[in-house]
This record gives structure tokens, sequence and C-alpha cells, in this order.
């Protein structure tokens, strides 16, 4: 089993009095690409930042390629940053902003020429090189920040927020870019990102963040499909997963779930949960359907959503709002009333006191 090519080992930062991070634990393999996602102040950039050298460390130590690297300087790291603003020298062209990491390492000439021709190759900037950054937009910049990176050809590459600067559909084709990149070249990358679509998308290997802890880790599926905690399940998924709140209770067809309300979410038959129980049930928007009779949770259309191939309906289930996805172009309009069909084989269960999956 090859080594990590990152370590963390009971990682800690404190501000003061303040601590932020919580005694982190990962191990980042070559060639991975690893997003940390998590809310705003959850501390996936401060997290980064610890990584790359421009934080101190509290305690706990960053192994980088087998050695501690807790007091080597950031430019001893052989990493390269690529930052939420690109940090480009508006007075430098494109090349010579590509070059300038080069020409402060003393790079010989040759070399020099073959990188930057390289990244501008990789990157689609061969147009660009000669314009300066005021004439380029932002997906272009974005680009040129890449490449500024990938010349120095580092072991490690790290992204806070790229991404964040760019409209929607830039967002989208530099995810598709970024991730390409990846995958032509192998570099191992760690990317921080609030957005849990970016995270889903780009990820061998996602690691959601809460409070300066690390809630679950694994494949996106995997986290998708078997959420650890209440938290990583309301967070992963647009729209969110449906949770709702209530007691294990017994049925003549078997285990459900006592909402209050005279409200009764099904189970399916195999469940083992015991009886009285206090759970939050969860299930995911396009794990509902909407029933072609009476059968089923009897429901209030509130809003109707249409997103081109699907649809996004809201409605109210004794006085809960669920919301559902579905495929098919409905002609529901609010205050009608449905019945919601849910597939209980798709039900997650969590602990209401620790959060916890059960």
């Amino acid at each position: 089993m090859s080594t990590p090519l990152v370590e963390l080992h009971e990682l800690r930062k404190s501000f003061g009095p303040l601590e932020v991070l919580h005694g982190i634990e990962l191990a980042i393999e070559q060639h991975a690409f690893v997003v940390l996602v998590g809310p705003s102040g959850c501390g996936k950039s401060t997290l980064l930042r610890m990584i790359a050298g421009l934080e101190s460390v509290t305690s706990g130590t960053i192994v980088m390629d087998g050695r501690v690297v807790n007091r080597v300087p950031a430019k001893d790291r052989g990493i390269a940053m690529v930052f939420q603003s690109y940090a480009l020298y508006p007075h430098m062209t494109v090349r010579e902003n590509l070059s300038f990491s080069l020409e402060m390492a003393k790079t010989p000439r040759d070399v020099k020429q073959e990188r930057i021709e390289s990244a501008a190759g990789i990157l689609y900037l061969d147009a660009l090189l000669e314009r300066f950054p005021a004439q380029l937009s932002g997906g272009q910049r974005q680009r040129v920040a890449m490449g500024r990176a990938l010349v120095r050809e580092p072991e490690l590459f790290l992204f806070d927020e790229p991404l964040s600067n760019l409209d929607a559909k830039l967002r989208v084709e530099m995810r598709a870019e970024i991730k390409a990149l990846h995958q032509r070249l192998r570099s191992t990358t760690i990317y921080v990102t609030h957005d849990q679509v970016e995270a889903m998308t780009m990820a061998d290997l996602v690691v959601v963040m809460n409070d300066g802890r690390i809630e679950q880790l694994g494949p996106p599926l995997e986290l998708y499909d078997r959420p650890a905690t209440v938290f990583v399940a309301d967070f992963l998924g647009s729209p969110a997963m449906n949770l709702i709140a209530g007691t294990v209770a017994e049925s003549e067809a078997g285990p459900v779930i006592d909402a209050g309300d005279d409200l009764t979410l099904p189970l399916s038959p195999g469940s083992a949960v015991r009886p009285g129980a206090e759970v939050v049930y969860g299930l995911r928007p396009e794990h509902l359907r909407i029933g072609d009779g009476p059968a089923g949770l009897a429901a209030t259309v509130s809003l109707v959503e249409p997103a081109g191939f699907e649809t996004h309906l809201h409605a109210d289930v004794g006085g809960q709002v669920v919301r559902v996805i579905s495929t098919e172009r409905l002609d529901a309009v609010p205050g009608d009333s449905i019945a919601l069909v849910p597939d209980t084989a798709r039900v997650h269960l969590f602990d209401s006191r620790t959060g916890a999956r059960l």
C-alpha cells in the first residue's frame, strides 16, 4: 500500500482562546482529488492554509511525502495554491504572469519556455499570452491563475474556492476544466468549496466539515447514499433531504414513525429500530412519488418550481414542508390535494439526540 502524500495527525488551530480546528485526522493519497466542503466558518479554508504553510499549527503534525513540515516555509513545501481572487499582476502580460515564479526561482530559460508553452496549451491560453489581465474574462483570468500554479510542477495543488467570483455558466465550465486537468495530469489536489454540487461532481474523496471537525469522509455517492449524520444528510443534496422528527411505533402493517398531528410515516417491514426510539426520518426528494390514487401521505401543494427536465414541488404534509422532485411535467398548482408515496427502501433514520445514523 502506498504512503499517503499528505497526512494530518491531531491537527488543531486556535486563534487566542478560540479553537477553530479540533484534532483533524486525514490521509490524502497520491493522485487523489480531495474536496473539503462545509458551511462558512467550518474551518476548511483555515485547514487548507495550514497545509500550504500560510497558517501556523497550534498542535498536531502535518506530514508531506514522509516528512513533518510544521515549520517548513510555504515556498519549500512543493505546493502551488490558486485563490478565490485571481491575484494576477495587472501590469504584466499573461506570459509574464506565468513566468514570474520561474523567474524568482532562476529557472533556466529553455525550461521556463517549455513549461509556459505546456501550461498554455493545456489551459487553452496560447492565443492570450500577450494580453493583460484587464483584457481577459473572469474564466480566462482563472485559467491564468491555474497556469501560474501549473508551471511550478508542484507535488500538490491547493484550490481555495477558486470559482466563487464566476457566474453560474462559467462555474460549470471551469468545474469541468479543473476536473479534466486533474484527470490528464493526475496531480494530487485539495480543493475547498462551500458548494456541495462542486464537491459531488469533482471529488474522488469528499471531506464534509462542520464546526472545525470532519463530520464524514468518503466517495461522493457513498456520502449521498449513506450519510453518517443528520448534518451530512441535510448538507449534501439539492434540494436537501426531507428530515422529520418522530417516534418509532408499531402498526398492523409493521413499524412506522409517529410524527405527531396524525402524521404516520412508513418504514420498510425489515426495519429493526426499537419501538419508542426518538428518531429523525430522512427521505430525499427524488424518493417520493406522487400517487395515482388516495393511497399514500395526504399532502397539499404549496409551491411548484418547473426546472426543465424535472419539476420541484413543495407540499404540506401534516404541518411539515416536504420537497419532491419529479421527472414528469406536473400540472399541479398550489392548493391541490395529492398523495405522496415514499420509497421505504430509501428511508434514512438518525438518532434524534446525537444525529448519528441508525
